[in-house]
């Protein structure tokens, strides 16, 4: 079951995306670019703070991050997604080559995950995410000794 055990080293590249996406890298053009789209759809009494702070980001001043507060979810779901994962891996150490219980784990996970996503307002997972979590949730599932002809996630709609 060590190969099992080994799988929860390829979860780092889906966290690490999630990560990156709200992780802020100052960058003035595109932090312009983001103050004039804020700006836009401020209300009228929010437009004079936001036209300073765009004035210092052009000016190469210190200014703050024009991302901040827009984010749909947070490091701690990130975490928890990381969480769920291992807790998929234990529970299909736990399953010892019982297709049953391997199926099982998979319906669960996609369940966990799916709620996860729900409260983050379905901004968690994107395709490319999607498709790389059904990988492995798919992956480990066939390490564990589930030999399948379809993709499991999408018999419990992985979203």
């Amino acid at each position: 079951m060590d190969r099992v055990q080994n799988q929860k080293e390829n979860k780092a590249g889906i966290l690490d995306d999630m990560l990156s996406f709200i992780r802020y890298t100052p960058n003035r053009e595109a932090d312009i670019l983001a103050f004039m789209e804020k700006y836009l759809k401020a209300d009228h009494e929010e437009r004079p703070a936001i036209l300073e702070h765009l004035r210092c980001c052009m000016d190469g001043k210190e200014y703050p991050n024009p991302y901040a507060g827009g984010y749909h979810y947070t490091p701690e779901d990130v975490s928890l997604m990381g969480k769920i994962l291992d807790e998929y891996i234990d529970d299909l150490v736990s399953a010892e080559g019982d297709p049953a219980a391997i199926s099982e784990c998979v319906r669960d996970t996609v369940l966990k995950i799916n709620a996860l996503n729900e409260e983050c307002g379905r901004y968690l997972i994107d395709t490319w995410r999607r498709e790389r979590l059904c990988g492995f949730i798919n992956s480990a599932a066939e390490t564990a000794g589930l030999s399948q002809e379809k993709d499991l996630t999408l018999q419990h709609r992985m979203w």
